[in-house]
């Protein structure tokens, strides 16, 4: 059972009171709790099979709520009283809503007829407070005999009224206790026949029932009792089916809940852009988003070797150490409920035993503990129950305390747990634990990426690095007067200075690894679609080839099929008669076209062979010349005999054979130029809202090859605040860029973080 502690400190309780307003029953509801976190992965696979196919079914009609029915279900255990008419309108709705379920997940063969029956019958004789509709089939007799007895007995009272004026108070009958009654004087109480029922409150009238009044009366009340007592048959009729049922319903709700834990997980994976993680027994985090802080979350990435089972995370105050702890620590719970997590497809969890977190300061005044003798009391505890397949989770290992004495019983935890856990992930500001890290086997740094050129943090992870708390800059940030802040940077020329510039130094040389990566890849997209390219014009080629041969074959067999006709009606001309020299010369004409025809194809052979470019003259290495049929332009590189190694254009570099290259007219290259040119216009400013990534890279790309050609040294770009897609994704291109020389984002009153400066070379 997953520890109290560890749901406050992930807020993992936050996330499931999300999903669970997704829930279509009460009961199901109830039930999506921290208690599902299991740690058997069949049952993880197996959950997220079904949020997977149900996440399928979300495009069609959704199904409908079911109301409660386990107080229904107590009731029938406890007593063998009806239930009340209202809980067995209830069971008509969850029948109803049943087997809209089964409709849902496309199983109309599962539903039963009788079930369909009997809701379809609860919900048209009851209304929703359980009482019987007055249309129903087995109430309408007695109704109509109802109606009937109280109409006579009005025209009876409106009769006796008008035959008896002198008698009566009214003209009218009253209606008294369900009964018509007719006001008469008081001195006419001795009136024969009559039944004195009541009287007024000054003793002036009396409230008489003539005899035959008087039998419609109780006609009329004994009518309406026997409607009440049909209700209650059909009431005691529905109740004894519902109570026959009950062992069903029992079955059906427990599906139900079932179903409901399902069905608002894949609401939420839906919603939440969630996926199923691949299982590993390494974590690999990409692109993880926390769940609480929707659209503004800022995905991060941590990647760890298999080897690595101690990560030591540092870096600046606000700078997302916790968030990135809480952030590990709630996706391996969420992957344990339902196997889905707000991250990139790729991403890769182990499944832990356990999951244990130490983060904030549980200091109790009740208990008269200070904060780092919490942590402390916390830590001991997860000392006692952590395993070889736990995770656990430190927040600021080892403060609270004497520096010095913290750091040495950080490193001593980390030794422990590496042996202890599967995976132990910490924050630290403590130098001689980074160092720790960095020189212990199973261990790695990792620290926040902070911009130096901004002083804010850019919540991306950087693996193997450790982080410089930046504790002055974020001092001036919360503007902590100067003469303060300059006093601590002159205090602080000893290690942690130049740990910081270390840091730096390895940060600015990542990145320049990162753009050699970068260019690298680029230039092998540009190699393999090169090849692509020539791999498709040669069967388009061989493909044309192919057609030509076909058509070549045809035209020679139509030819040959002509030319044997003709030559057959020679031979018979020549066989009949003697020769005559009007025949010699027509098969001399025959021979001359036949010979006619070859020489005409082997020209057209001759027309269709590869061109040979006439260019004579010497050339060199460094050249521009024009290459091929198509004169493409490119620089000698190399000469080797007859053949020349060229760099075309599209920066490709293939070696041809000396007679399909000449020289490039000067005219040509210059003209070439030009048109490049004034085809870009640098701009002083860009606007890239409302485009994707890929297309504001390439409009950015424009720009600076523009801004470079028209000698501008710098330019803004606006993209808008949104998700943050493209501010990160223009940042990180403008990193690659060695043309950059800066970029920032513009101040508050200029656009904030919505806009970027940026500063070329």
């Amino acid at each position: 059972m997953i520890k109290q502690r560890t749901v406050r400190d992930t807020e993992l309780d936050k996330v499931l009171d999300i999903i669970r307003r997704s829930a279509l029953s009460p009961e199901g509801r109830v039930n999506i709790t921290p208690d599902l976190v299991v740690s058997d992965r069949t049952v993880i696979e197996g959950r997220a099979a079904r949020i997977e196919a149900y996440m399928n079914l979300l495009s069609g009609a959704a199904p409908d709520p079911f109301p409660p029915i386990s107080d229904i279900l107590s009731h029938v255990d406890r007593t063998h009283a009806d239930i009340p008419g209202e809980g067995v309108y209830r069971v008509g709705e969850f029948l109803h809503s049943y087997i809209s379920m089964l409709i849902f997940l496309e199983r109309e063969a599962d539903i039963h007829e009788e079930d369909r029956e009997l809701s379809d019958e609860i919900l048209s004789s009851l209304d929703s407070d359980g009482n019987v509709h007055d249309d129903h089939p087995r109430l309408l007799p007695l109704i109509r005999r109802r109606d009937e007895i109280r109409s006579e007995r009005m025209r009876f009272s409106s009769r006796f009224i008008a035959d008896n004026r002198d008698l009566v108070r009214s003209d009218e009958a009253m209606y008294r206790n369900e009964r018509i009654v007719i006001p008469i004087r008081s001195d006419r109480r001795r009136l024969s026949g009559c039944c004195i029922s009541g009287a007024s409150a000054s003793g002036s009238t009396l409230f008489a029932e003539p005899a035959e009044l008087l039998q419609l009366n109780n006609e009329a009340v004994i009518a309406e009792e026997r409607i009440r007592a049909e209700k209650a048959r059909i009431l005691h009729d529905l109740s004894d089916r519902v109570r026959h049922l009950a062992p069903v319903l029992r079955d059906m709700l427990d599906a139900v809940i079932d179903f409901d834990f399902h069905y608002s997980f894949a609401l939420w994976a839906k919603r939440s852009k969630a996926v199923h993680p691949q299982m590993g027994g390494t974590l690999s985090l990409i692109a993880a988003r926390h769940p609480l802080l929707g659209d503004a979350a800022v995905p991060i990435t941590v990647k760890l070797p298999d080897d690595v089972r101690v990560l030591v995370l540092s870096g600046a105050n606000a700078g997302g150490k916790t968030v990135t702890m809480k952030t590990i620590a709630l996706l391996a719970l969420l992957n344990q409920i339902a196997g889905y997590i707000p991250a990139d497809s790729h991403s890769v969890m182990p499944v832990f035993s356990s999951i244990h977190t130490d983060i904030g300061d549980g200091q109790s005044i009740l208990d008269a503990a200070s904060t780092f003798s919490s942590h402390m009391k916390n830590i001991a505890s997860i000392c006692r129950e952590a395993d070889s397949s736990s995770l656990v989770i430190l927040d600021e290992l080892g403060s609270g305390t004497d520096p010095e004495e913290g750091a040495a019983l950080s490193r001593a935890m980390l030794s422990y747990f590496r042996e202890h856990a599967a995976l132990t992930c910490i924050t630290s500001h403590y130098s001689q634990v980074k160092s720790f890290a960095y020189s212990e086997d199973g261990m790695m740094n990792a620290s926040m990426e902070f911009d130096e050129r901004s002083g804010l943090p850019t919540y991306r992870v950087l693996e193997g690095i450790p982080g410089d708390s930046h504790a002055i800059a974020t001092a001036m940030r919360m503007r902590i007067p100067k003469e303060i802040t300059d006093a601590a940077s002159l205090a602080l020329q000893g290690g942690d200075a130049a740990s910081g510039r270390i840091i730096r130094a390895l940060l600015s040389k990542e990145r320049a690894l990162d753009r050699k990566i970068t260019e690298m890849a680029i230039l092998k997209k540009r190699e393999e679609k090169a090849a692509e390219e020539f791999e498709r014009k040669e069967k388009e080629l061989e493909r044309r080839e192919n057609e030509l041969r076909k058509e070549g074959v045809k035209e020679i067999g139509d030819y040959l099929r002509k030319t044997r006709r003709e030559l057959e009606r020679l031979v018979m001309d020549v066989r009949t008669g003697s020769l005559t020299p009007e025949k010699t010369k027509r098969v001399k004409a025959y021979m001359k076209s036949v010979e006619e025809e070859k020489a005409r194809e082997e020209s057209l052979i001759r027309e269709e062979e590869e061109p040979v470019i006439d260019d004579d003259s010497p050339i060199e290495v460094g050249d521009a010349v024009l290459c091929g049929s198509a004169s493409t332009y490119g620089h000698v590189l190399a000469i080797s005999g007859s053949k020349v190694s060229v760099s075309l254009e599209n920066g490709l570099r293939m070696e041809i054979p000396r007679r399909m290259v000449r020289h490039a007219p000067k005219e040509e290259r210059k003209a070439a130029v030009e048109y490049g040119r004034s085809s870009k216009r640098a701009d002083y400013t860009i606007d890239l809202r409302g485009m994707t990534l890929s297309e504001a890279i390439e409009r950015v790309d424009d720009q600076i090859e523009a801004a470079l050609l028209s000698s501008l040294p710098s330019f803004s770009i606006i993209h808008g605040y949104g998700d943050g897609i493209l501010s990160r994704g223009i940042h990180e291109h403008l990193k690659k860029r060695r043309e950059v020389k800066d970029y920032r984002f513009a101040r508050p009153e200029d656009g904030g973080m919505g806009k970027t400066y940026v500063e070329l070379f």
